[in-house]
């Protein structure tokens, strides 16, 4: 009997998927195992593969959403015929009512063709391009001959046509944008955030790094920078704070013991990802150092796996990198805590009565106030601090 394809949950918080490219054509045979479709989650794109051999029979478009286990397509077994499609009850919207054969798309059961005309438009465009007073026909100048034109096309249409105003862009809110904006929002929603600020004095630890420098890439081949040394000392600092390693579960407050350090990566185009650093309270400075830099280019070359991004405790996302003193980071859920660094730079700072020109730096600490007090944050965010300051306490031998 035919095998259905359906939406497979990736972590633990996934609760929909977008198809962001279909690999086979629909009415083409594929094998058992063999990738047919790339599916978009939060926070990575992954190969969808076959479940049987057979005739694919896609039912769901490209580019939509679909809730975690509902039927994005079928395979037809050899010998099978293909049967129409029923609806979905979970996914009124996708594409139904097709008959699916190898020879024919039931992408074209959504395609609405104009009376009289050869224009062809899904039903979602047509009621668009009525709502906003836009004729397809010329939307249908703008693309290639023999295209459906698509929701998408008519907004692409509508933010250049003519206007005695300045144009507008509309940017579909859609994939990753869709669903960052909706974890930003249950982010907010569900989490009581408070974010606290400490200064930190950067000096001895510039000048520690500008020394350990050539040792580090004479004997590791590795270009030491600032972020492992942060990632150290929280590390160290979330062992003395289990309570700021956690996540609420229900009505109990769960303790992570490993300390799992999610780095914030910022991606042209494609948003923020944070791959994660497995087991930090194991690693020296060097192995952090290692590892960072591999997820960090894993996540600018989209070449990270769903391990990379699972299961991360505690996240830090660095502004200062791009010239940014200080911000208030939005908690990571379910995660309870997030630690913002902000730029390293000189000022004036009085010493023993004295003014003198220090690296100072900013950390922005953002903790869900529901599971994380006061005192507690405060404190761990000091100890961070006492840390940085005096950097040689992070070393191996310290």
């Amino acid at each position: 009997m035919p095998v259905d394809i359906i939406m497979p949950k990736l972590d633990k918080i996934m609760d929909r998927g977008t198809i962001a490219q279909w690999l086979k054509e629909d009415g083409h045979s594929v094998n058992e195992g063999e990738p047919i479709a790339l599916i978009e989650t939060e926070k990575v794109a992954v190969e969808l593969t076959s479940p049987a051999s057979g005739t694919l029979a896609c039912r769901c478009a490209q580019g939509s959403s679909a809730e975690v286990g509902e039927i994005l397509g079928i395979v037809y077994l050899p010998g099978e015929t293909p049967q129409a499609i029923t609806p979905s009850k979970s996914a009124p919207g996708n594409l139904t009512g097709a008959m699916v054969s190898p020879s024919v798309s039931p992408m074209a059961t959504t395609v609405d063709r104009e009376e009289g005309s050869a224009i062809r438009a899904t039903p979602s465009a047509k009621r668009l391009a009525r709502e906003l007073g836009i004729s397809l026909e010329a939307i249908k100048k703008t693309l290639p001959g023999g295209a459906v034109i698509s929701r998408e096309d008519v907004l692409a249409y509508k933010s250049v046509s003519p206007s005695t105003a300045m144009p507008e862009e509309l940017i579909p809110l859609v994939g990753w944008r869709k669903t960052m904006a909706e974890k930003m929002s249950q982010s907010r929603r569900t989490a009581a955030d408070v974010t606290t600020v400490a200064e930190v004095d950067m000096t001895d630890l510039v000048a520690l790094k500008k020394e350990l420098e050539p040792k580090f890439q004479k004997e590791s081949g590795v270009k030491i920078s600032f972020t492992p040394f942060i990632i150290r000392a929280v590390v160290i600092a979330l062992q003395e704070f289990p309570i700021i390693n956690s996540t609420l579960n229900d009505d109990s407050i769960v303790l992570k013991r490993n300390c799992n350090i999610g780095l914030a990566v910022a991606r042209e185009d494609k948003g923020l990802i944070v791959p994660v650093i497995h087991n930090a309270e194991k690693m020296d400075l060097v192995e952090i150092s290692k590892k960072a830099d591999e997820v960090s280019e894993k996540a600018k070359n989209d070449s990270l796996t769903l391990d990379d991004l699972r299961d991360g405790t505690f996240t830090i996302t660095n502004v200062g990198m791009f010239g940014a003193i200080l911000n208030t980071p939005i908690i990571n859920t379910p995660q309870s805590a997030i630690l913002g660094v902000g730029l390293i730079k000189k000022k004036p700072e009085i010493m023993d009565d004295q003014i003198k020109v220090r690296s100072m730096m900013y950390l922005s600490l953002s903790y869900d106030h529901r599971v994380i007090d006061g005192l507690p944050a405060v404190r761990f965010l000091q100890r961070i601090r006492g840390l940085l300051e005096n950097p040689r306490n992070l070393l191996p031998s310290a």
